[in-house]
């Protein structure tokens, strides 16, 4: 049986409220429905990384099962960051982490890094909006602004402003497809404002794909190019900003405009996150970055 490279793999599941153990050398997950408790299994060889959200738990054997096949577990859920579980005892080749760690110790290179995931999240964008059926003239004349504006930044923090306002633009562009009012505000606790709870809780499944990336490549989270130095995981958010906005927030605002299920939002998520072969885009990514 030969192994699935991580970058090919197609797995990538959310749970709720279910159990999930192993039965047979197999790994499955079971809910309680009408008085019966139904079991599903998971083709864990095909899968990179699974989500527990709220009211889910998972047993020793298959935690262990999932470490040997080389998944990465994050618990997810009440608003919080991620909390990603991953296996350390296997020997990965190093060469992506001291190429990586190189180029990171040096502020012009570190900048520069930055610069390019900020160039491959606009490309990004461009290409998946044109499945959305959305106006692209103006998106197109927002990524050439950014890319502009790009150039000219000497440090991240006015990268980080020219990024502030590359996303308000799509924000913007996004609500006037809709016909919809909206301001964005992360973390915000009001369920009754499905906008920004669908961003927030559609985004992990961005971070999941970025930390399996970093995690398979040995590059440590916390050795972050733009977002806060003192964030362990910022490197996580900084690969993820490559492909949120391209396929995050056109399903998560769609969804909550026309009040669908959480849980149908986050499939949708998926399967375009699958088309789309995001993870191979940010593996690629990530290598071009260690390249000299």
């Amino acid at each position: 049986m030969i192994a699935i490279m991580p970058s090919k793999r197609t797995g990538m599941y959310y749970l709720e409220y279910c159990r999930i153990s192993q039965v047979d050398e197999k790994i499955v997950y079971n809910q309680a429905k009408k008085g019966e408790t139904q079991y599903f299994s998971l083709p864990i060889a095909n899968t990179n990384i699974i989500l527990m959200g709220t009211g889910t738990s998972i047993t020793q054997a298959a935690i262990r099962i999932m470490s040997d096949n080389g998944v990465m577990l994050a618990v997810v859920g009440g608003g919080g960051t991620p909390l990603y579980l991953a296996s350390q005892s296997e020997y990965r080749p190093n060469e992506y982490f001291f190429a990586y760690l190189k180029k990171w110790q040096d502020p012009v290179q570190c900048l520069e890094m930055a610069k390019q995931l900020q160039l491959q999240r606009i490309n990004f964008v461009e290409n998946q909006w044109k499945r959305f059926d959305i106006e692209l003239e103006a998106v197109i004349i927002a990524g050439e602004t950014f890319q502009q504006k790009i150039k000219l930044a000497k440090d991240n923090e006015q990268l980080r402003g020219y990024e502030a306002n590359y996303a308000k633009k799509l924000y913007a562009i996004q609500a006037k497809h809709l016909s919809i009012k909206f301001t964005r505000e992360k973390g915000k606790k009001d369920e009754t404002d499905l906008f920004n709870n669908y961003l927030d809780h559609a985004r992990y499944l961005a971070y999941g794909l970025a930390a399996v990336t970093l995690w398979v490549l040995g590059i440590p989270h916390s050795m972050a190019v733009s977002h806060g130095a003192t964030r362990r995981g910022a490197l996580v958010f900084d690969l993820a900003d490559v492909i949120k906005d391209g396929i995050v927030m056109p399903i998560a605002m769609s969804y909550a405009k026309n009040d669908e299920p959480r849980n149908k939002m986050r499939k949708r998520c998926i399967a375009e996150f699958n088309n789309s072969k995001t993870l191979d885009v940010l593996f690629n990514c990530m290598k071009q970055l260690t390249e000299k």
